[in-house]
C-alpha cells in the first residue's frame, strides 16, 4: 500500500489491517523516523525537535496572515519613532528647518516598510541627507548633526539583520541604535505617564485602555491601574496559572499553600486584612477556611539574574501577594464581589526597611501615605507574572509540552491510524513557531532578552526547571484547579470558561475514540499505541511523567502501557485542551493586557522601594518603568502574537464541502462538537456582560486549533 493511500484511507488500527497493510504501515514509520527526532542540547532536560521537517513549515496561506498583522505594527512602529524625533527635534532646530526635515520624513514614510528595506533605502537616505546638511552653525547651538549620524549607522545596522534574521529583528534594539548618543538616549525616556499610552497611535488600543469606566469604578487614574483590576487579574488576566489558596491546614492538600508558611515568610496580621477589607471582624484563619483567601507567590524568581540593556540595569526580585475574594468589598470594586488585593512584599523574607509590607492603605507602616509604593508593588507584582508568564506559563507550559508529542506521534502512528488524524490539525505549525522562537527569540541579545528584564540564561532555567516538574495528570484543568485550592472562589472567570471547553472537548474525545476502540482490549492489542506511549514516557525520549492512568509492566526497557480506553480518552483530551484553549488564555491576551507598560511591563530599572525611600508625585514613578523604546518594542511584539490567528478551534477545513475527516462515521462527531462550541460561545458573552470586564480568551470563535503562534 503507497503512503498517498495510507494517508488518505480511513483510519483503521493497525490489528485490523491485513498483513500487506501493516507491512506499509510499519515502512512509512520508518521513513517517519529518519526525519522526525530529539534533541536536548538546547534547554537541558527539554527535549524538541532536532530539526524542522519539511511538512512541520509554514504554509504561503499562514504567511500571508502574518504579513498582513505587521501592516499596522510596522505603521504604528514608524509613527511613534516619528513622534518621538519630532517631540524632542523641533524644539533645537529653527521653524524652517523643522519644515525641511518634517516634508522629506513625510514623503520618505508613505512608501517605507521594515519589510522591504533595500527597496525604500534611496527614499530612507534622502530623509538622512536633508537632515544631515543642516546649517554648519547649528552645530555649536545642539547635537542634532551627531544624532543623524547615528540614525544612519543604527538604522544601517537593522536592516543588515531584517535580511539576515527576518522582520522581527527591528523589535531589539533599533531606537537605541539611532538614538545611541547621550544627547539622543534621552529621546526615549518618558516625561509622564502619558507617554506610555502615546505608544498606539495606529495598532488598536490595547483592552487594557479601553476598559469602560464604570459607576463603582475611582475616578482617579486609568482603569487598568486601579486595584480591582490588579486582582481580576489574577482571576481573568493573562496569567492566571499563579493564584493558590492559602490553606489553615498545616500540611494543605495539593499546591495550596499552608497559612503558617506564608506568615512565616510574610507576616501579615489579622488587622492588616481588616483594615483593608473594612471588615472588622475577620481573621486570616477564618478567610483560609471559608476558600477565600489566596496568594500569589513568585519565589521561582528568588535566584534570578538580570543584565544591563544599553548601559542601564535592571532589576528583579521574588515578591508574595495576598488576596481576599470579598463578597462585599468596599467603594471601588465591583460590588457583587471581587478578588482584592491585602498586601504586597517585594522579597522571599520580610525586612521592615528593606522589604516591608505594602497595602492600599498603608497600614502595615510601608511610609506610603500617597500610595506611590502600592501602585510599584502593584506594577513589581506584574512584571514578575510577565516574566513567569513568557518563560513558563506560555512557552514552557504549552509550546514546549506540545512539541516532542509531535514527534512521538510521527515516530510511532502510522498516518491512517485515529490518533495521527485526530491530532495532526492540533499540531499544526507548532515545531515551526518554536524553531523560529529558538533562532531569533529566545537567544542572547534577542527580543525577549531585550524585552523581558532578567538575563536570557535565567528564563532558560525556569523552563527547564518548570518542564521537570510537568506531570501530566496535574494539568487536567478540573484537576489543576482542585490542586491548587481555588476550586472554591466564587468567581473566576478563566477557570469557569475553560471548564465549558474541557468538557466539550472530552465528550469529542469519547465519541471519536469509541469509533475505533470497541473496548480495553483493543487499547491493549494496539501495537503502535503502546509505542507511542513508551516513547512519552521513556526518558531518553520525551520523559513525561506523572501519568497516573498508566499500568506498570514490570519491564525495564518498556515501563509503562497503556490498557484503558477512559485514560486513553483523558490523555488525547488534554492534548487537545493544551493546544488549543490552554495555550489561547495565554497567547491572546498579551497584547490586550500586558502592553500597556503603567499596568504591566517586563523590566523593573529600579531596586524595589524601601521605607525610608520617599516618593512624592506619580512622576517618581517613571525610573521603574522601562524607557519608552522597550515599551514600544514589547507592545509590537505582542501586537503581532495576539492578531494572528489562523483557524478556529474544532473546525478542520476552509471548505466544508471538502471535509478533513473522510471517515462518515466521525463528521456527525464533529458536528456535535461544533454545536457545543456555538453553546460555550453564547455562554461566555452572557457571562461576559455581568464581569467587570470582558473575558474573551476562551470564546471558542476566538481559539486556534494549534500553537501556530
Amino acid at each position: 500500500m503507497s503512503m498517498t493511500k495510507l494517508s488518505t484511507a480511513v483510519p483503521t488500527l493497525r490489528q485490523q489491517d491485513s498483513a500487506e497493510a501493516q507491512l506499509a504501515r510499519a515502512d512509512q514509520l520508518a521513513m517517519a523516523r529518519t526525519n522526525y527526532n530529539y534533541m536536548r542540547s538546547y534547554l537541558e532536560a527539554v527535549p524538541m525537535s532536532a530539526d524542522l521537517p519539511g511538512p512541520e513549515k509554514f504554509t504561503l496561506d499562514y504567511e500571508t496572515q502574518v504579513l498582513k498583522v505587521f501592516v499596522p505594527m510596522l505603521e504604528n512602529f514608524k509613527n511613534v519613532v516619528g513622534m518621538l524625533l519630532e517631540r524632542e527635534l523641533k524644539g533645537d532646530l529653527p521653524t524652517q528647518a523643522v519644515t525641511d526635515v518634517r516634508t522629506a520624513w513625510e514623503t520618505f514614510e508613505k512608501d517605507f516598510s521594515l519589510l522591504h528595506p533595500l527597496r525604500d533605502a534611496k527614499d530612507l537616505h534622502a530623509l538622512l541627507k536633508a537632515m544631515a546638511e543642516l546649517p554648519a552653525a547649528l552645530e555649536g547651538m545642539i547635537n542634532i548633526p551627531k544624532d543623524v549620524a547615528a540614525m544612519v549607522e543604527g538604522l544601517d545596522k537593522m536592516f543588515k539583520e531584517i535580511l539576515a534574521t527576518g522582520p522581527t529583528a527591528f523589535l531589539k534594539s533599533t531606537l537605541y541604535d539611532m538614538l545611541s548618543t547621550p544627547h539622543g538616549r534621552g529621546y526615549l525616556q518618558p516625561s509622564s505617564i502619558d507617554d506610555y499610552a502615546a505608544m498606539f497611535p495606529i495598532m488598536p488600543k490595547p483592552m487594557a485602555l479601553t476598559i469602560e469606566r464604570q459607576p463603582w469604578m475611582p475616578s482617579e487614574g486609568a482603569p487598568c491601574e486601579q486595584d480591582w483590576f490588579f486582582g481580576h487579574l489574577q482571576i481573568a488576566g493573562f496569567n492566571t496559572t499563579q493564584l493558590r489558596g492559602v490553606s489553615n491546614s498545616s500540611e494543605p492538600a495539593g499546591k495550596a499553600c499552608a497559612l503558617s508558611d506564608l506568615l512565616h515568610k510574610m507576616p501579615v496580621t489579622d488587622a492588616v486584612l481588616q483594615s483593608v477589607t473594612g471588615q472588622a471582624q475577620l481573621t486570616l484563619a477564618e478567610a483560609a477556611d471559608q476558600g477565600r483567601l489566596c496568594v500569589v507567590d513568585y519565589a521561582q524568581l528568588a535566584d534570578a539574574k538580570t543584565e544591563a540593556l544599553h548601559g542601564e540595569q535592571r532589576y528583579i526580585t521574588a515578591p508574595i501577594g495576598l488576596f481576599y475574594w470579598n463578597p462585599t468589598p468596599p467603594a471601588g470594586f465591583p460590588p457583587g464581589g471581587a478578588l482584592q488585593p491585602i498586601a504586597i512584599q517585594l522579597g522571599q523574607k520580610f525586612d521592615a526597611e528593606a522589604t516591608p509590607i505594602y497595602t492600599p492603605n498603608d497600614c502595615a507602616n510601608g511610609n506610603d501615605r500617597n500610595g506611590l509604593k502600592w501602585r510599584i508593588a502593584k506594577y513589581t507584582m506584574n512584571v514578575c507574572s510577565a516574566i513567569q508568564h513568557e518563560a513558563v506559563a506560555h512557552l514552557g507550559d504549552t509550546h514546549l509540552i506540545i512539541e516532542p508529542m509531535i514527534v512521538a506521534m510521527h515516530r510511532q502512528l502510522a498516518v491512517n491510524h485515529p490518533l495521527y488524524k485526530l491530532l495532526t490539525p492540533h499540531f499544526r505549525f507548532t515545531i515551526n513557531i518554536n524553531d523560529d522562537a529558538i533562532h531569533s527569540l529566545i537567544v542572547p541579545g534577542g527580543v525577549v532578552a531585550c524585552n523581558v528584564g532578567i538575563a536570557i540564561e535565567s528564563s532558560l532555567q525556569l523552563v527547564t526547571r518548570a518542564h521537570q516538574a510537568w506531570r501530566w495528570d496535574e494539568h487536567f484543568p478540573n484537576r489543576d484547579f482542585e490542586l491548587r485550592g481555588v476550586d472554591r472562589l466564587p468567581e473566576f472567570p478563566f477557570r469557569d470558561d475553560t471548564l465549558l471547553l474541557w468538557r466539550a472537548i472530552r465528550d469529542y474525545v469519547t465519541a471519536y475514540l469509541g469509533v475505533y476502540y470497541r473496548s480495553d482490549e483493543d487499547v491493549r492489542a494496539d501495537v503502535e499505541l503502546q509505542g507511542w506511549i513508551w516513547e512519552l514516557t521513556a526518558p531518553q525520549y520525551c520523559g513525561f511523567k506523572g501519568l497516573g492512568g498508566l499500568t506498570a509492566t514490570g519491564d525495564s526497557e518498556r515501563p509503562w502501557r497503556i490498557e484503558r480506553l477512559d485514560y486513553l480518552i483523558d490523555m488525547i483530551a488534554l492534548i487537545l485542551y493544551t493546544a488549543g484553549p490552554r495555550h489561547a488564555s495565554v497567547n491572546y491576551a498579551q497584547y490586550p493586557l500586558m502592553s500597556y507598560v503603567p499596568s504591566v511591563g517586563g523590566s523593573l530599572y529600579r531596586p524595589s522601594p524601601t521605607r525610608s525611600m520617599k516618593l512624592e508625585t506619580i512622576n517618581d514613578c517613571l525610573p521603574w518603568y522601562p524607557p519608552l523604546d522597550i515599551a514600544l518594542y514589547g507592545a509590537t511584539f505582542e501586537y503581532l502574537l495576539s492578531a494572528v490567528q489562523y483557524d478556529t478551534f474544532g473546525r478542520y477545513e476552509h471548505n466544508p464541502r471538502d471535509p478533513y475527516f473522510t471517515d462518515p462515521r466521525v463528521q456527525p462527531l464533529v458536528a456535535d462538537l461544533q454545536d457545543a462550541l456555538a453553546l460555550i460561545e453564547i455562554e461566555i458573552r452572557k457571562r461576559n456582560t455581568d464581569r467587570p470586564m470582558p473575558y474573551p480568551f476562551q470564546l471558542p470563535s476566538q481559539i486556534p486549533n494549534s500553537i501556530s503562534i
